[in-house]
C-alpha cells in the first residue's frame, strides 16, 4: 500500500516579519551594549592614563620647588601659570682652593664616602653656591655665596693632598676644578660646603592642536633649552580656571602676588587639571570629558 506524503508546511510572511523585527531588536540592543562596554573601556583605560600623569607632575615639581631657597632669591620669577626658580641639581665641598676664583671638589665614585653628587654636571652659566663662615664666632654672619661658574674642566690629578681622599683608592679617578666670576672671599677654605643651581621653568605648552603639556626647560650656556614635556594633556591655559595654576603665599597664610616680594614665599598651591579626549557616554547618547584635577600644597624647606 502506498505510503502517504503529508505535505510540509513553512513560515508564513507574517511569521518571517515578526522574526526578523525580533532579531533586529536583539542585535539594536546587543550592539549597543558592546559599544557602551567598549566605550567604557576607553574612558576607564584614559582616566587611569590622566592618574598616572598626575602622579608623574606631582613627583617632580614638589621635589624640584622644596629645594629651593625663597629667602636666597632662588624664586626668580612666577605667575598664575608657570613659575622659574633656580633648581639645586647638586652638592659637594671644596678638597683644594687653588685663588679666589678657583675651587677643585672630589670625584663622584670616591671608595669610602660621597661628597660629590648631582644628577647633571653644572655647566659654565650654573650658579655655585659657597657656604661662607665668615671670620665672626656666631652665626650672625653666616652666607651662601652665589657665584656664577665661568667654566668647569677635569682631571685626576686635582687634590693631591686632600684628607678627604684615599691616596690609593682613589688615586686615578676624575676630580674637577671650578671656574666662578668672582671671588668666593678668604674666609671660603677647603672643607667648604657647596651646591649648585641652575634656572629651571614650568609651564603649559601647547605641543599638538590643543593638546597642552606641562613642560620643563632648563637656562643652559646662555640661552633656554628644548622644553621636555613631563605630564600631560592638561586644560588650556586660561585664567583661574586653566590646567595649571600656582598661587604663593608668605608664612602667614598671605597671597604673594608680586616678583619684588618673592623672598617671602613660603608656600606654593598648585592645582592640575587634567584633560582627555572627547567620549559618547555608556550607550553613546550623549558626549562627556573625561576629567580629572589635583590640588596640592608644597611647603619650601630651605627659608633661611
Amino acid at each position: 500500500m502506498p505510503r502517504l506524503i503529508r505535505a510540509r508546511r513553512g513560515f508564513s510572511i507574517a511569521e518571517l516579519l515578526i522574526t526578523l523585527g525580533i532579531l533586529s531588536v536583539i542585535g539594536l540592543i546587543v550592539s549597543r551594549l558592546m559599544l557602551g562596554q567598549q566605550r567604557f573601556y576607553q574612558r576607564t583605560s584614559e582616566q587611569v592614563e590622566m592618574r598616572r600623569e598626575l602622579r608623574s607632575a606631582m613627583s617632580l615639581v614638589p621635589a624640584d620647588l622644596r629645594s629651593i631657597s625663597s629667602s636666597g632669591g632662588d624664586l626668580t620669577n612666577f605667575g598664575d601659570s608657570f613659575v622659574q626658580f633656580r633648581a639645586v641639581i647638586g652638592a659637594s665641598i671644596i678638597c683644594n682652593k687653588v685663588s679666589g676664583t678657583q675651587m677643585d671638589i672630589p670625584p663622584l665614585d670616591m671608595a669610602r664616602n660621597t661628597l660629590t653628587s648631582w644628577y647633571t654636571q653644572p655647566v659654565a652659566g650654573d650658579t655655585l653656591w659657597v657656604f661662607n663662615d665668615s671670620l665672626s664666632r656666631g652665626a650672625e654672619d653666616d652666607e651662601w655665596k652665589g657665584l656664577r661658574i665661568t667654566s668647569v674642566s677635569q682631571s685626576a690629578t686635582l687634590c693631591p693632598l686632600s684628607p678627604y681622599l684615599d691616596a690609593v683608592l682613589d688615586a686615578a679617578k676624575i676630580r674637577y676644578r671650578i671656574t666662578v666670576s668672582a671671588n668666593m672671599g678668604d674666609s671660603v677654605k677647603a672643607g667648604s660646603a657647596i651646591r649648585f643651581t641652575r634656572s629651571t621653568r614650568y609651564f603649559l605648552d601647547d605641543e599638538e592642536s590643543g593638546s597642552w603639556y606641562l613642560n620643563r626647560e632648563e637656562y643652559r650656556g646662555g640661552s633656554w633649552s628644548e622644553p621636555v614635556a613631563v605630564s600631560g594633556p592638561y586644560a588650556p591655559p586660561v585664567s583661574g580656571t586653566g590646567g595649571l595654576r600656582f598661587a604663593f603665599f608668605d608664612s602667614l597664610g598671605y597671597p604673594v602676588t608680586s616678583v619684588a616680594q618673592s623672598r617671602n614665599v613660603s608656600r606654593i598651591d598648585l592645582l592640575l587639571r587634567a584633560k582627555g579626549d572627547n567620549s559618547s557616554g555608556t550607550f553613546g547618547t550623549s558626549s562627556t570629558q573625561n576629567t580629572d584635577s589635583l590640588a596640592f600644597r608644597i611647603a619650601l624647606r630651605n627659608r633661611q
